[in-house]
């Protein structure tokens, strides 16, 4: 009985805890870690395909001699995230245009008209032969820009348009590498006295997400968490990043930081029995929980208490399984130790938490 009513009390004090654990630091980490989190959203953290117009065309009012025509690559400089796609896609009439990525000498050679048709005999008769090198695309299926931030191979869509041609309107390539990728439209660049058709691709790194929950297991024992084991036993996160313990076990288990097993027992004498036989209790500093405000961490004492995990731990007939899961929010690099104290030494842990940028 007195240990029902201990439970119980212990889990009041744990929702009262939880209930008043906000102030200044929960609230400031919570609007810098949503601000973060729709930025991550907006970047994306999946691959995307971006879009390029290649070359504009208008039709001019009556009058005019002729249709406007810009062959320029729009925008100029795309920045993208590793493992993206870019599509070229032809807006011009009356126009073909090429992509094509490469080292320069090769580019300025393949900008040459002499170098584009080639006279060649067949049949006993010349004729002029499409340099293949820039009007057909260098690979079969799909392209990627395997170069890792320097011009070392020739990649080429090939001729792309005009629109209505039955010809490739567009073109796709896919950027898995880092780097500044530079790249022409070979029929339009080199031209003296003409501003050159060329752009470059921007590859970054893709944004890690911001404010991921982490799942630490306490004393399943299963085949990787022993009945007196965190898994994982260490986890590196980032800051701002909140960790969850959970546990399907039946055995008590808490989550202590700052708190030395080897000076907490678990049971403390409150008194004797009138034979003289010693009362022990259950010590608050195991059983209560012990909360920072909003559930921030930043060190020092944090302490689920043996309630504070949601679990199967009170495995009575006619009792309702426990739901409270423990979470801290991790707002400061470091490295921090915890324990179960009522397994301890042998059931620790480490978080490593990172800056936010690493």
């Amino acid at each position: 009985m007195r240990r029902t009513a201990l439970f119980r009390i212990a889990a009041i004090t744990l929702v009262a805890v939880l209930a008043t654990g906000s102030g200044p630091a929960g609230a400031q980490l919570s609007r810098a870690a949503h601000a973060q989190r729709a930025a991550a959203q907006t970047m994306g953290t999946q691959p995307r395909t971006w879009h390029v117009i290649a070359g504009f065309s208008q039709v001019l009012p009556t009058g005019n001699d002729s249709t406007q025509v810009v062959n320029q690559f729009y925008p100029r400089t795309l920045t993208i995230y590793q493992g993206d796609r870019v599509t070229w896609t032809i807006n011009a009439r009356g126009e073909v245009h090429t992509v094509t990525f490469g080292p320069d000498p090769v580019l300025r050679k393949l900008e040459d008209p002499n170098q584009q048709v080639i006279p060649t005999k067949m049949g006993g008769k010349t004729v002029f032969v499409a340099n293949p090198a820039v009007f057909f695309p260098s690979a079969r299926g799909p392209l990627v820009e395997a170069d890792a931030g320097s011009a070392r191979h020739l990649l080429n869509c090939g001729k792309i348009g005009p629109i209505g041609a039955p010809v490739p309107q567009s073109c796709t390539i896919a950027f898995p590498n880092l780097g500044a990728f530079a790249y022409d439209c070979l029929l339009h660049s080199g031209i003296p006295g003409n501003a050159d058709m060329d752009g470059v691709i921007k590859v970054i790194a893709r944004p890690r997400p911001v404010g991921r929950t982490w799942t630490v297991w306490a004393g399943t024992g299963n085949a990787i968490d022993a009945n007196d084991g965190f898994w994982p036993s260490h986890l590196s996160i980032h800051v701002g990043d909140r960790v969850t313990w959970k546990s399907g076990g039946v055995h008590f288990h808490t989550v202590s930081f700052g708190i030395d097993p080897r000076t907490t027992p678990l049971l403390v004498p409150v008194g004797k029995t009138p034979q003289g036989q010693p009362i022990l209790a259950f010590n608050p500093a195991v059983v209560a929980p012990s909360v920072p405000k909003g559930g921030v961490y930043t060190g020092g004492v944090a302490n689920s208490g043996i309630f504070g995990l949601a679990g199967n731990y009170v495995n009575l007939p006619g009792q309702a399984f426990l739901r409270a899961p423990f979470t801290l929010t991790f707002a400061k690099p470091g490295v921090y130790r915890y324990y179960c104290l009522v397994h301890a030494p042998l059931m620790a842990g480490t978080i490593t938490v990172l800056p936010a940028g690493q």
